[in-house]
């Protein structure tokens, strides 16, 4: 299991989508908003510090350290449910960092 994170400073944290692959040794970068795709691919999971609206985005829930076996930088983030176009509008505002499984 990677735990390492990418650390850098919030002036040089780009905008977009910067994706990692666990199974290639690659370390997750530090970025605003966290993503994965969904299964079928209609849309995104999300989890941030921030709080977002806007067409597109449904809230889930604010993680509470229960949710977590142990703990978790993530108590206290949103979880949101993203579709595809609200994505592509994130990822012009935001530094997203995703993880990308190899089949």
């Amino acid at each position: 299991m990677m735990s390492k994170v990418i650390e850098f400073p919030a002036d040089r944290i780009t905008k977009g989508v910067h994706t990692y692959f666990p199974e290639m040794k690659e370390r997750k970068v530090n970025a605003q908003i966290e993503a994965i795709l969904s299964h079928y691919g209609n849309h995104y999971f999300i989890d941030t510090q921030l709080e977002l609206k806007g067409r597109g985005i449904s809230f889930l829930k604010i993680y509470v350290p229960d949710d977590f076996i142990r703990p978790s930088h993530k108590a206290g983030w949103h979880s949101y449910k993203v579709t595809s176009a609200a994505f592509e509008k994130l990822k012009e505002q935001y530094s997203i960092s995703m993880e990308r499984i190899l089949d």
